[in-house]
């Protein structure tokens, strides 16, 4: 009795499932599959251009065998897992794409924009501005955008360096149709967007392509609150006839910060330590890699006016070092190895001792970006004068 109720259920349930769509497959475990779709190429499409379509990426969860068939919008038809079609008139279309495994259908579309075959390309172009840097030498040159931020007279008691500029970018170069400054140009296309990429490394829209975000529009863009650092950005154009041209560039922000007459304390017990603290980044995936940390000390040789330590009116000679810590503290360099006569570094008078620690890229790779830290040290049991420090974050 018991297996004829059991047998009884099943036939209950199979016929139930008859009439229920999907229900068979659950019971089967047969999943549908997936539809991905693909052109190349992907934009500025003219009539009688070769289009290949590819449906590369889809995908059947139980390995089953997949068809795929194309409807290309005008009429036309195709199969196979890739296939190529052009057309004949401008316009817009939408291609289809429909994979199937037997049992389920899954289907893909995509607008496709058809240019006339005297369609003229625009052209993208962001003005490669570039700085002096903070002491006037000029730009290296080159297809790039580079800002300094330079702080010359800053704070003793601000010594945690947080950079913030803006920076506007310029797309005003751009025209449609052909170049403005060529006097036989006439155009009749103009351009109707702007669309600014900040980070082609990342894909903020999350479509699986880091290189066509929309992050910022307009022919110029302020792009505010931007630390030192380096971005890969694009900008794409595109004309009244949707015709689209990029132009790919770098963006670089540099960082100087100056501390001028300051004094410090005389060892007592322990060393005097005064620490400043900068941001230091190296990104192995995209251009935001710092190319320079620079340290740069400059103080007095002698002093001849102990003040707060020494015996009035006698000289004295002065040795302050520079001690660098990555984010987790652990030292990258320091100077107290180098002896007087070594201590005149760039432009440094016979009065003065300059001492300079240069960090290149390749020794931050090694160690933990973030917050790093550059501490002086007295240890001489008389206060010292410093004429200037200097902290350089050079990312180009």
């Amino acid at each position: 009795m018991t297996s004829l109720r059991t047998l009884a259920g099943v036939l209950a349930t199979v016929l139930l499932c008859s009439s229920m769509a999907g229900c068979l497959d659950t019971l089967t475990g047969n999943d549908p599959p997936t539809a991905v779709m693909s052109t190349d190429p992907s934009e500025n499409i003219k009539t009688g251009d070769s289009v290949t379509f590819s449906a590369v990426g889809s995908s059947d969860p139980d390995g089953d065998s997949m068809t795929f068939a194309w409807t290309f919008g005008d009429g036309n038809t195709g199969t196979g897992l890739t296939t190529s079609h052009s057309y004949a008139q401008p316009g817009d279309y939408t291609a289809r794409l429909a994979v199937g495994d037997g049992s389920h259908e899954a289907t893909a579309s995509m607008a496709i924009t058809v240019l006339d075959a005297s369609a003229r390309e625009p052209h993208a172009e962001i003005t490669a501005a570039k700085d002096d840097d903070c002491e006037g030498e000029e730009p290296p040159g080159g297809d790039f955008v580079l800002i300094w931020v330079c702080e010359d007279d800053k704070d003793i008691n601000n010594r945690e360096i947080s950079v913030s500029t803006t920076v506007t970018l310029d797309g005003s170069g751009s025209w449609a149709g052909c170049d403005p400054d060529d006097s036989n140009c006439y155009a009749e296309e103009y351009l109707v967007e702007y669309n600014w990429d900040l980070d082609t490394n990342t894909d903020s829209d999350g479509d699986g392509n880091p290189e066509n975000d929309v992050d910022a529009t307009g022919e110029t863009y302020d792009w505010e609150d931007l630390p030192a650092g380096a971005w890969d950005i694009r900008l794409s154009v595109k004309d009244n006839n949707g015709y689209v041209d990029h132009h790919d560039s770098t963006l670089y922000v540099n960082y100087r910060g100056v501390w001028k007459d300051f004094e410090m304390d005389r060892r007592i017990q322990e060393p005097i330590v005064m620490t400043w603290q900068y941001p230091v980044t190296y990104d192995e995936e995209s251009k935001d890699r710092i190319r320079y940390v620079r340290i740069k000390l400059t103080y007095p040789a002698e002093d001849d006016d102990q003040i707060g330590g020494g015996i009035g009116g006698q000289t004295t000679n002065n040795k302050l070092d520079l001690y660098m810590y990555n984010s987790t503290d652990e030292e990258i360099a320091n100077t107290s190895s180098i002896d007087d006569e070594s201590r005149d570094a760039g432009d440094c008078s016979s009065e003065n001792r300059c001492v300079w620690m240069v960090i290149g890229g390749s020794t931050v790779r090694g160690y933990e970006p973030g917050d790093w830290t550059t501490d002086i040290v007295n240890e001489e049991t008389h206060t010292t004068e410093v004429k200037q420090m200097v902290v350089e974050l050079q990312y180009r």
